[in-house]
């Protein structure tokens, strides 16, 4: 079937050219009932915005591009890993530009494979959003001469690239002293993601730090290197297990898919989590609550992380501006079962984080405080 033009939606509606290319278009200047009538012609006629064409007529694509890295484990049938966090934060940021009236165009990068592709994309694209490691920092400063760039990390320097975050610091360092304060264990070991990956570095600083607030030795490196994938999670504690030193009282996992792979190792080796050892996590992915005992955890908002580097995005497009912006999103501490919490809480709760770290010596299975200050009140998670 034809797509009609704007001669005939005008025609049928009754109304000029010109006040059928506005209301089309989304410009001002015409009344709103006269603005009804001409959607409604244009929908009885099966009208379809032609979007290449109004492209070039207004030098946009009303189209988003979002890049991500695709992180493959050939060890699983499927090809790759789920990519839980990823998936959510795409979901947050395809909601967004829905909403604001444009598309999104998503770009899975690979390796060292894909540049091509990503700078072809570039092309067609209004602006970017571009998650932590799909992209080198040379690359980077490419993509930001070509239009707006929302990184999903910070403190990459990069002139004109905005960042966004969640508050990983302060996520990690707050499981880390509810592990200590709360449950008095003092041999904790932390499993990170790749070394390279902001995400991992910021996690793993928020624990040192705890882990120096209240009193223990603050460690220089990860006890265990994962790839934020379940099989990476599994491999680091079957690494552990051949470790002639004795098992860790708990363990910080830097997010929930490691968590998961560990919980499923510890098992098969004839483990329990927490009695053996505890274990948290960092994301709260939906399979965290589904877990039995539940997986205790730090949720940051992913889906908001999406959406808000697709408002910066869309801001910058309408108001450029030179200096960058940063925006970080809090973070919230999900106790469940796995950290030691008695079964009657492991459906969830949300601790939040505390503005500064307590000192250790706490009243042992009572709630977290800074010192001074009454005990801060925990309530159940929605």
């Amino acid at each position: 079937m034809k797509n009609p033009t704007i001669y005939e939606i005008a025609n049928h509606a009754g109304v000029s050219i010109a006040s059928v290319s506005r209301v089309l278009n989304n410009l001002p200047g015409v009344s709103a009932a006269t603005g009804r009538r001409i959607l409604e012609s244009a929908r009885e006629l099966g009208y379809v915005p032609n979007g290449a064409a109004r492209g070039l007529a207004q030098g946009t694509h009303r189209v988003i591009g979002l890049v991500f890295r695709d992180l493959d484990d050939q060890t699983s049938e499927s090809g790759h890993e789920t990519l839980l966090y990823s998936d959510e934060v795409i979901r947050g940021a395809e909601r967004a530009a829905r909403a604001a009236g444009y598309a999104v165009m998503i770009v899975a990068t690979h390796h060292s494979t894909g540049r091509d592709l990503l700078m072809s994309v570039a092309g067609k694209v209004d602006g970017l959003v571009v998650l932590a490691r799909s992209v080198s920092e040379s690359d980077l400063k490419v993509l930001a001469l070509h239009g707006p760039v929302a990184l999903l990390a910070v403190g990459h320097g990069v002139k004109g690239v905005d960042d966004v975050a969640a508050d990983n610091e302060g996520g990690s360092a707050a499981v880390t002293t509810h592990l200590a304060v709360h449950h008095g264990y003092t041999d904790i070991a932390f499993l990170s993601g790749p070394l390279a990956s902001p995400d991992s570095r910021a996690r793993f600083a928020g624990h040192r730090q705890a882990m120096e607030a209240v009193g223990l030795t603050r460690p220089e490196r990860p006890t265990l290197v994962g790839d934020f994938t379940e099989e990476s999670g599994a491999r680091a504690i079957r690494e552990l297990l051949q470790r002639p030193t004795p098992l860790p009282q708990a363990i910080v996992s830097a997010n929930d898919q490691m968590a998961v792979g560990a919980l499923t190792a510890l098992s098969k080796a004839g483990l329990s989590v927490p009695n053996d050892v505890a274990l948290t996590g960092f994301d709260d992915i939906q399979l965290a609550s589904y877990l039995s005992p539940g997986l205790t955890t730090v949720r940051q908002p992913m889906r908001q992380l999406g959406a808000e580097c697709v408002r910066l995005v869309i801001d910058r497009l309408a108001h450029p501006r030179v200096r960058s912006t940063e925006v970080v999103l809090p973070t919230q501490l999900i106790v469940r079962g796995t950290c030691g919490c008695r079964s009657q809480l492991a459906g969830g709760l949300e601790v939040p984080p505390a503005g500064s770290l307590p000192a250790r010596g706490g009243a042992a299975g009572g709630p977290m405080s800074r010192p001074g200050e009454p005990a801060q009140e925990w309530r159940h998670a929605a």
